[in-house]
């Protein structure tokens, strides 16, 4: 399926990012001890908010890309804190599942640090993102294996591309309504959630 995605140039001032957690904890009558099952799906959203886009076109092709993107899917650029110093990688290996990726492709000694966020993309173009749990190096052949905090969602095919530079949220643009605010002096305000559809 063919995704929306935004300008480079459109960059939010602020973003609230969030986990759905698909486990939950059983909580037994007895009282006894609490147990956390945790369960397969796990995944993210973000409420992004953008700062008045003063040049009308801008504010423009903002307000008509969210509009597709209502029925079509949205990708855009996952808030970082700061810069992740490292290089995208690949998928080592089928057959993967739980709370670790094999990789290959990194440069020997890379050291892939836990919070860092990631994207495995499919074959088709679709983006899952995940975080890194704890850190990694990388052998003298570029391979590692990154623990996650959260489960794989698919199973992902050897070869499929591991984005560390640039991760993206793909996903659907949440709620009922899309919604602008245009000010007296004609800034477009924008703000949207986008979750993370699979």
């Amino acid at each position: 399926m063919a995704v929306i995605e935004l300008p480079e140039w459109a960059v939010p001032n602020s973003a609230t990012p969030a986990l759905l957690d698909f486990g939950g904890v059983l909580r037994p009558s007895t009282g006894a001890e609490l147990l956390r099952v945790d369960r397969q799906g796990s995944r993210y959203k973000a409420a992004m908010t953008f700062p008045p886009f003063v040049e009308a076109a801008q504010g423009r092709i903002i307000v008509s890309r969210l509009i597709r993107a209502k029925r079509m899917g949205l990708r855009v650029e996952w808030p970082l804190v700061d810069v992740q110093p490292c290089e995208d990688a690949v998928v080592d290996g089928v057959g993967q599942a739980g709370t670790s990726l094999n990789i290959r492709g990194l440069f020997p000694g890379r050291v892939v640090r836990e919070g860092y966020w990631l994207n495995v993309v499919r074959a088709d173009g679709q983006h899952f993102l995940h975080n890194v749990a704890g850190q990694a190096l990388a052998d003298a052949a570029g391979k590692a294996t990154l623990p996650l905090s959260e489960m794989l969602r698919r199973p992902f095919a050897d070869g499929d591309r591991v984005k560390l530079v640039r991760p993206m949220i793909e996903g659907i643009v949440d709620g009922n309504e899309q919604a602008w605010a245009i000010s007296v002096e004609k800034f477009v305000s924008i703000e949207f959630t986008v979750e993370e559809a699979a």
